[in-house]
């Protein structure tokens, strides 16, 4: 039985899809003498993020994960059609990244996140085929390792993007005092 076809007050819809990028296999070798240095990029609607740059490894391995908030209705059945083409579609790309000129595309693989999640089968550890880009030859592109899964947040309180832990903040000018006045007082 679906999640779906269960009464309204049981039924249970998410409000988030938390994506875990692990490897590569197979891809196509760029790059002067074969060098890679690679990253993938995870979309989902108009939100990206993007995993680190791994630098010369034949099975790159980056173990990422983020979190990506659902539009409502999205995973119903025919939710899609309320929203732009590509809305529901989780979009990950493998890139090749060069020091002079534009990063070089590997391969893509689009996930329908509402076929799965009314499948019911969460990708874990499953390996997706990176395909060409859409009108062009297909090519064999390699593998991406690639965990799915679809959570509820019933906090109405915004809260810190664990996702960009190592990464710097851009905050108004008046939020880093106002940070500090906070870190002064906790001393």
């Amino acid at each position: 039985m679906s999640l779906i076809d269960l009464d309204d007050d049981q039924r249970w819809v998410p409000t988030h899809v938390n994506v875990t990028v692990l490897r590569a296999r197979g891809l196509r070798t760029k790059g002067k003498h074969g060098s890679r240095y690679l990253y993938t990029i995870i979309q989902v609607g108009k939100e990206k993020y993007t995993t680190g740059l791994v630098e010369k490894a034949e099975v790159p391995e980056w173990n990422e994960e983020c979190c990506f908030e659902l539009l409502p209705g999205i995973l119903e059945d025919g939710g899609r059609s309320a929203y732009p083409p590509g809305s529901g579609d989780l979009v990950l790309t493998v890139m090749h990244r060069v020091l002079i000129g534009l990063d070089v595309f590997l391969g893509q693989t689009i996930i329908p996140l509402d076929k799965i999640f009314q499948d019911g089968m969460c990708p874990r550890d499953e390996w997706f085929k990176l395909n060409s880009k859409v009108g062009r030859k297909e090519k064999e592109r390699g593998e991406l390792q690639v965990t799915v899964q679809f959570t509820r947040n019933n906090m109405t309180a915004s809260m810190f993007d664990l996702t960009m832990k190592d990464k710097p903040l851009k905050l108004h000018k008046n939020a880093y005092i106002y940070r500090l006045a906070i870190y002064k007082k906790c001393e």
